[in-house]
């Protein structure tokens, strides 16, 4: 009797990291999924607004610019024609509470065509500008960036262009996910582990 409780405790501990972080994504785009183009206003989870347009390059539409860490199709923040000079902003505005830690991750590398360029990437309380030499491809890489809120707000994920003409940063990778600041265990896991610690109380009181 005693082994099998040892056992129910055990597994509920065991339960209990997966129960506290598991994490949700709420934005993942890499634009592979799009035509290359030029002059775009609509990139997958992504809109280009104040009439600006980007462009999708990729595979034969000037794919040698996606060097890694991009692959596969990414985007020029500075398009062509019109009002080139991107600024390319989430389809969904994102609702942010207290209590919940938010990471956000991109790549945004140099131009590839020797030209430093400018963009500023802004979400919540994030905000930064990032200049990039040409050939750049390490500064601009953003990994699981820690976003939090001490008040509810409402937030697009926004990445502008500060250079003018059609020659701009390149971005590829955008994820945003989130997951609760701190571990609350699952109320089913809370009360395995009180008949679990219980039972071993009681066990004990018998014997003594």
């Amino acid at each position: 009797m005693q082994r099998k409780l040892w056992i129910a405790v055990a597994s509920a501990l065991a339960a209990l990291p997966a129960a506290s972080f598991a994490g949700t994504t709420l934005l993942n785009e890499n634009f592979n999924e799009l035509t290359p183009m030029l002059t775009a206003t609509s990139v997958g989870e992504f809109s280009a607004i104040g009439g600006t347009n980007v462009d999708i390059v990729g595979g034969a539409l000037f794919g040698s610019l996606c060097v890694a860490p991009e692959s596969g199709n990414c985007i020029d923040l500075d398009g062509s024609n019109g009002n080139p000079q991107g600024i390319l902003r989430s389809n969904s505005a994102f609702s942010l509470v207290p209590g919940v830690n938010y990471y956000l991750s991109f790549d945004l590398i140099g131009s590839q065509r020797g030209l430093t360029t400018s963009a500023t990437v802004t979400f919540g309380s994030y905000d930064k500008v990032f200049t990039l030499v040409s050939g750049d491809v390490t500064s601009g890489v953003v990994s699981d960036q820690l976003i939090t809120v001490s008040a509810p707000t409402t937030a697009y994920l926004t990445f502008a262009s500060n250079t003018p003409g059609n020659v701009g940063t390149l971005l590829d990778n955008v994820v945003l996910s989130s997951a609760p600041a701190t571990s609350v265990p699952e109320p089913a896991t809370l009360g395995l582990l009180g008949l679990g610690f219980a039972g071993l109380g009681l066990r004990r009181r018998r014997r003594a």
